[in-house]
């Protein structure tokens, strides 16, 4: 296949629109598919069927910013191409250690999660969940070494047969809702509704994720073509999701559980098929996490090709495409991350915020950059939107930036450092 190299290193170009879609929906739902419409369901209750719509709606202008300017920059660097052009090349590159530093805390927390659902199906001894979310990473990063064609080909069938069954258990659903629960209201209030909102926002968390897959279209303005049918869907899902858990779950069962999905299939199909939900659950968890570890190992590719990186995480292997020692390199930071989880006892929840404050901090340098590089006219309200989503979430939530804060200062001593050794071995040559 044809391919674009530079120094010698080169990633295949063999994405279709299919699976641009598949990149866009599958990096946006997972978990927050499986647990958010029970939450939501229970802070706002029929209230959140319109929260879902209006953030289906509010999202879309986010999306439309990323993947506009990741088809006009296409490259394994996604955001800190386009975000180095705009604001500057160490902006981009703060950008990329803000996105791995997410990545590195964010993918063992999520793995426990799955161990969590693991679980539900087999007892787990003390400290298994530890170790299957150390298979689980280690099968990403294994996964991520195979032929580039052959591990999308089973990626996106595997998320279109999930996207089918969901679909499938959520329209099996629909006769068992009433007027009833969708009309009653008492209970709920607007601080209520506003929270949810706030919670419900990073369901939508995502969408850049495709953009460092940017450079393997062979047609950048794919991703673009991909947005639209993945902001479809995914609004469609959620509304479809929210109208029928609060119009056909019980309060009582709303209340006391986060398995919306495994729910609705114990109503319409009875307590045996909520095995195969469950099923359905991990293996859409494995697809999310798959998509992201991706996007990771694009990213070291990335960062390494520019020198932010050291140069040897750069190799692409000439028999499968992929960048198999940015995907060992992603693994390592794994296994220190999860050995700290585990020695220290750190809580999933506070991996989770650490990573979301950080993916926060880089959709403020997204929406910074936009403002620079797309022509304000045609996209103001856009980017109106999409600034005034972001300013409500850092509000919100800028308890959550002190890693990211954190995260910062460390990339600018070490660039500092960088700089000065730089500058004594320039002096020493002159001298010499």
């Amino acid at each position: 296949m044809a391919t674009t190299t530079l120094n010698g290193q080169a990633l295949r170009k063999h994405l279709t629109l299919t699976d641009g879609f598949v990149l866009y929906t599958s990096a946006v739902l997972g978990q927050s598919l499986i647990v958010l419409p029970s939450i939501a369901a229970r802070h706002a209750g029929p209230w959140s069927v319109l929260v879902w719509a209006a953030l289906a709606a509010v999202s879309y202008p986010l999306a439309r910013i990323m993947a506009e300017l990741g088809a006009r920059y296409p490259s394994a660097g996604g955001v800190i191409t386009f975000i180095g052009h705009g604001l500057g090349q160490r902006i981009g590159w703060l950008t990329g250690i803000l996105y791995l530093a997410a990545i590195v805390v964010g993918g063992p927390a999520t793995a426990l999660v799955f161990s969590e659902y693991v679980g539900k199906l087999i007892p787990l001894p003390a400290f298994w969940p530890f170790v299957v979310a150390g298979v689980v990473l280690a099968a990403l990063i294994v996964g991520n070494c195979f032929d580039v064609s052959r591990v999308m080909r089973f990626q996106r069938w595997g998320f279109l047969g999930c996207l089918a069954a969901i679909t499938v258990a959520l329209l099996l659903a629909l006769p068992h809702v009433t007027a009833a629960r969708l009309t009653d209201v008492h209970g709920y209030d607007l601080a209520g509704v506003a929270s949810t909102g706030l919670i419900c926002f990073f369901a939508f968390v995502g969408w850049e994720n495709a953009a460092f897959s940017g450079e393997e279209f062979a047609d950048p303005r794919t991703l673009v073509k991909a947005l639209g049918l993945a902001v479809v869907a995914v609004g469609a899902l959620f509304v479809l999701l929210g109208v029928t858990v609060v119009g056909s779950l019980d309060r009582g069962v709303i209340a006391t559980s986060d398995a919306s999905l495994a729910d609705l299939v114990r109503l319409s199909l009875g307590v045996a098929a909520t095995r195969v939900a469950a099923a359905i659950a991990l293996v859409l968890m494995i697809l999310f996490m798959f998509t992201w570890a991706r996007s990771a190992t694009r990213l070291i590719y990335a960062l390494a090709r520019e020198g932010l990186l050291p140069r040897a995480l750069a190799g692409v292997d000439a028999a499968t495409g992929a960048p198999r020692r940015a995907a060992w390199a992603l693994g390592g930071a794994w296994g220190v991350a999860l050995a700290v989880q585990f020695i220290l006892g750190v809580p999933i929840e506070t991996y989770i915020q650490l990573s979301s404050g950080n993916f926060l901090l880089t959709y403020v340098l997204i929406v910074l950059a936009a403002w620079r590089l797309l022509d304000t006219r045609r996209y103001l309200l856009a980017l109106v939107s999409a600034s005034l989503a972001i300013l409500l979430l850092v509000v919100a939530g800028f308890q959550s930036l002190w890693y990211a804060l954190a995260t910062a200062v460390v990339f600018a001593a070490v660039m500092a450092v960088r700089r000065t050794v730089g500058a004594r071995r320039y002096a020493a040559k002159d001298a010499g």
